[in-house]
């Protein structure tokens, strides 16, 4: 674990002397996914490893190669540093100042929160006893491909209408009909079912869906989309009949 924990600092670092050079925090969360691929294949242990163990990294993968294509995509189509990093960058004044605290409340804070969502990575794929497919694995594994398909199929929506969306029009159909935040929820969902799998091998493995989703929701997540687009009637009437977070039908 220790390892593990060395190899994403020096990454980091890595990362933040190349922000430096491009002049582009935002960098740092296409990042996001790979690191918790790190995690999973550095931790995975081949000649020891169950068929839970097999599939929770897999899952991980995949999970991680999707966050990481989406939020690459978005980056390198829009090609400019994300609002809220370009707003710090305008707020902390002085050079050196400016990377000092980059360097600890971007980078170092991010590594932070990835290693602790990742707990239910490290109970399972670190365990000295593996143990065999049990009913905590199968409903695992069956929540978090729910979760990744959930988020998915929300991304993908919410992409093609922003393809062709005109100035102030809100996505209210489809998935986005019953939840203001699908994809979020989807992801809620996944990091549930990684942490129903460790359940096995510590109580302490949900703390990784505990803290995503408490993000989600009131950090990083729904919080910045929604002052976008707070004031806007249209918004407005459609943050008034539908929920926030868990889908479900419209409020008439």
């Amino acid at each position: 674990m220790l390892t593990i924990i060395v190899v994403l600092f020096l990454l980091y670092v890595l990362l933040f002397f190349l922000s430096i050079k491009i002049k582009d925090n935002s960098i740092v969360d296409i990042f996001w996914g790979i690191g918790f691929m790190i995690i999973a294949t550095l931790s995975y242990r081949e000649w020891i490893q169950e068929f839970p163990q097999k599939l929770l990294t897999l899952l991980v993968c995949l999970w991680g190669i999707r966050i990481t294509s989406h939020i690459g995509i978005r980056k390198f189509r829009n090609n400019h540093e994300d609002p809220r990093y370009a707003k710090w960058r305008n707020e902390w004044k002085g050079v050196w100042y400016f990377y000092i605290r980059s360097f600890f409340q971007v980078y170092l804070l991010q590594m932070l929160l990835l290693c602790i969502i990742a707990i239910p990575i490290f109970f399972v794929n670190l365990a000295l006893n593996s143990k065999e497919w049990g009913i905590m694995s199968i409903l695992g594994i069956w929540i978090s491909l729910a979760g990744i398909i959930f988020e998915m199929i929300a991304d993908i929506q919410l992409t093609k209408f922003i393809k062709t969306k005109k100035s102030g029009q809100i996505f209210m159909e489809w998935l986005y009909k019953y939840s203001r935040h699908p994809n979020y929820f989807g992801e809620s969902i996944f990091w549930l079912g990684i942490g129903i799998m460790s359940i096995p091998y510590s109580y302490f493995g949900i703390i990784g869906w505990i803290v995503i989703t408490y993000l989600l929701l009131y950090v990083s997540g729904v919080p910045l989309q929604e002052a976008k687009y707070a004031g806007q009637s249209e918004w407005e009437s459609y943050k008034k009949k539908t929920n926030v977070f868990i889908p479900w039908f419209p409020k008439k």
